[in-house]
């Protein structure tokens, strides 16, 4: 907790948020250890460019997705729907995933063998568990040691392709293609580098990407969606543009959630019109609030953590207290989210206030015919004839 409250409180330092001559005195401190972190980046970017350190090459084609920023782009629903495009493609797919804030020590860490999920959430983090959850039929694993993580999915499970998980950062190993999400409801915070701003690195280096996907665009005006646009293409006008939406796709209770069974999801228009306490531990809450009040909720209370906040007995009594507390119909919370609550909370069926998961889905909208040519080049490589099976399957899965 004290490591939350720590990085909350740098959050509004940097952002403006504390005032007096302390925050001032340490954004000043800030900004010094920025302008180092710069420069330690640009001198490991131009190792690598000069050949001075050697990339790691993998015998498959490596998909990175990442983002120049810190947290919230929706990275994970894109992850999920990625791999299950190049799967449903006919291409065997694993995902290489770090494994934030993951309890395993193990140098490789097998979330999912595509068939059964061998790590709880603790163990793999709660992104890395979550692809697994809804990822059938695709390895998912993690390690801080990409390389081998990759080497090894190549040996035990056959694949073609591997995606790199938050790679964009990840120079040591060679991609095929490197994909940058940028989040059109927050895109690059304050635009300094940590840890003065959320940025991982000057905003310059989006020269690397070989495609942008906007996310959340149905969250923002036309305007500045088209200002955006505008200056990724002075950054990098070779890069592909590609818009995407967050859309809803189911609403389950907590314990049928965890079991995927039982009764029939809750559809859209149910919590039309209905209180609700949403409470997350994301990113980007506010994205995650905008959905629900676009599904036709009301959202009465909101109840915050940080990112990968991991969820105790007494977090949970507390959020049941605030939805009694504002007479609610029903808490909402993510998926993200889902992972973390206790196996305590999630077998006692009693409680006052029905608790429902939302489920997204990332629906790939303008630039998306672009983008499947980018990654039919890639992946299809190996193809010595066309494949229109695969054009069409890749085609359907985006569309």
């Amino acid at each position: 907790m004290k490591r939350e409250a720590l990085n909350t409180y740098l959050y509004e330092v940097v952002h403006g948020k504390q005032k007096g001559l302390g925050p001032m005195v340490l954004k000043a401190i800030l900004y010094g250890l920025s302008l180092i972190y710069c420069a330690l980046v640009s001198l490991s970017l131009a190792l690598y460019r000069y050949k001075i350190l050697s990339k790691e090459c993998l015998p498959c084609k490596v998909i990175s997705l990442g983002n120049i920023t810190v947290g919230g782009t929706g990275k994970t629903p894109t992850a999920q729907a990625l791999a299950a495009l190049i799967r449903d493609a006919g291409y065997k797919v694993a995902i290489l995933n770090r494994g934030y804030r993951a309890q395993s020590k193990d140098g490789i860490g097998i979330v999912s063998d595509g068939e059964k999920i061998h790590m709880t959430a603790e163990e793999a983090g709660d992104e890395a568990y979550l692809l697994a959850k809804n990822l059938p039929g695709v390895p998912v694993l993690i390690g801080k040691q990409r390389a081998r993580t990759g080497r090894y999915a190549v040996q035990q499970f056959g694949v073609d392709v591997v995606i790199l998980d938050d790679g964009y950062q990840h120079w040591r190993l060679h991609r095929d293609l490197d994909i940058v999400l940028v989040d059109a409801t927050n895109t690059f915070g304050n635009k300094y580098v940590l840890p003065r701003g959320t940025l991982r690195e000057p905003l310059r280096n989006l020269r690397r990407a070989n495609a942008f996907l906007l996310t959340k665009v149905d969250q923002t005006d036309c305007a500045a969606k088209e200002r955006l646009k505008r200056y990724l293409r002075q950054i990098n006008p070779k890069a592909v543009i590609t818009e995407s939406v967050h859309n809803p796709k189911y609403l389950y209770r907590l314990d049928q959630w965890f079991n995927r069974g039982g009764s029939r999801p809750f559809s859209v228009p149910e919590i039309a019109n209905k209180q609700l306490l949403n409470f997350s531990g994301i990113g980007n809450p506010k994205s995650f609030e905008n959905t629900l009040v676009n599904m036709g909720g009301v959202c009465t209370a909101t109840v915050r953590y940080p990112d990968h906040h991991v969820y105790t007995l007494d977090d949970m009594h507390h959020i049941m207290q605030q939805a009694l507390k504002h007479k609610v119909d029903f808490i909402v919370t993510t998926e993200k989210d889902a992972v973390k609550i206790p196996p305590g909370f999630v077998r006692d069926v009693d409680w006052p206030v029905p608790m429902l998961i939302l489920g997204i889905e990332v629906k790939m909208t303008v630039g998306s015919k672009e983008l499947i040519e980018v990654i039919h080049n890639v992946v299809g490589k190996r193809e010595t004839t066309p494949n229109t099976k695969v054009d069409r399957t890749i085609e359907r899965s985006i569309n």
